[in-house]
């Protein structure tokens, strides 16, 4: 799969810089005090990377050396559809959903923030390696009952329990390192005779961008 640069997808490394940093810093933003004492909550089981944010829940059933087998559990998330290039889509929806959890929603109900910033890819032959419509979802804890939102481009999306091909990378991720990662995650896959679904992966994003180092991104495969 041929990566484009950040010229031919038409950004300047620093225009791409910058709008990464708009789409995540703001939510972020609000756990500067939570990341001084980092300590993990007793009793808490969620992976050091969740940083104590709630996280859908799963059993790893399997590591080789390059992926992760992970089994999940049913989770319930909010979505918006994102039409565009990747950075100004994902910049859109996660300014979208952030409002709906600040408050912007039927009730007027703060959300607290959750991990990972799931987007849906769907990956292209093209040299961008991906099309333009995308999925941008806050994964919701079971124990808050989502209200209504007010925007009708947000809806509810329940994710049945499932197993997941996962692979890790540091960093920090950008639309080209996540579609480079998902071909790596995919050859892995099939040399391995893994049967799961071609025609999208998600893309995770679990850190803020002043973390500059420990960083951990994700990319999905459901199994086929």
């Amino acid at each position: 799969m041929i990566t484009a640069t950040a010229e031919q997808s038409g950004y300047s490394n620093s225009s791409m810089t910058n709008l990464f940093i708009l789409v995540l810093l703001a939510p972020f933003g609000v756990l500067l005090a939570s990341e001084q004492n980092e300590v993990q909550k007793p009793g808490d089981e969620s992976p050091w990377f969740c940083h104590n944010l709630d996280c859908p829940k799963y059993t790893l059933v399997k590591k080789y050396e390059t992926f992760e087998v992970r089994s999940y559990e049913a989770s319930r998330w909010m979505t918006t559809e994102v039409e565009g290039r990747y950075m100004n889509a994902v910049s859109k929806g996660f300014m979208r959903l952030f409002r709906y959890i600040q408050g912007d929603n039927e009730a007027g109900q703060n959300i607290p923030m959750t991990a990972p910033v799931a987007v849906a890819v769907y990956p292209t032959a093209d040299s961008t390696g991906m099309g333009k419509s995308h999925s941008v979802s806050f994964f919701i804890p079971p124990a808050i009952d989502p209200p209504k939102p007010k925007d009708a481009r947000i809806h509810t999306l329940n994710v049945p329990a499932g197993t997941v091909y996962v692979r890790s990378f540091g960093g920090f991720a950008m639309g080209t390192t996540d579609v480079d990662q998902a071909k790596v995650l995919a050859d892995d896959l099939k040399t391995e005779g893994l049967s799961f679904d071609e025609t999208s992966f998600v893309a995770a994003g679990y850190d803020p961008p002043f973390r500059p180092i420990n960083r951990h991104n994700e990319v999905w495969y459901h199994e086929a």
